[in-house]
């Protein structure tokens, strides 16, 4: 069923609604742990974050390492988040920096909290939300 009557969504293929970007972001606020998708070297890998949304871009601490890495080097990434009642996704690409912004940083830990997992995971990365779509799927029979 498809929800024709929703101005955030219009319909697809098979009954998969596609979702707006206000939706997408409405989704992306609702939540707290994603994926990021990235390519390094001839390797692709996705990681669990967890993030918060910013100025319509993601926002997450991290560790020195694969996503560091990533983003010193300004690479583009996926970020994926999705619900399963009913079942949804958004898909966020962009490129990823470094914030090293004071205002900035200090402004993204407000947003993010401070239930992270053990570790040091200070440093503070930004995904460029240079395209954001999403879907929701018909439910499963």
């Amino acid at each position: 069923m498809t929800e024709q009557g929703n101005p955030s969504s219009r319909a697809s293929s098979g009954d998969v609604v596609t979702l707006d970007e206000a939706d997408c972001y409405l989704r992306l606020r609702s939540q707290s742990l994603g994926r990021v998708g990235v390519k390094l070297a001839d390797d692709l890998v996705v990681l669990p974050v967890y993030y918060a949304v910013m100025d319509d871009d993601i926002i997450f601490r991290t560790a020195p390492g694969t996503k560091l890495d990533a983003a010193l080097l300004k690479t583009k990434v996926a970020f994926e988040v999705d619900g399963v009642s009913p079942g949804w996704s958004v898909l966020v690409r962009g490129h990823v920096e470094e914030l090293r912004d004071h205002s900035a940083q200090v402004h993204a830990r407000t947003l993010l909290g401070n239930d992270w997992p053990a570790g040091a995971r200070e440093q503070l990365v930004r995904i460029r939300a240079e395209k954001v779509t999403g879907r929701r799927l018909p439910p499963a029979t």
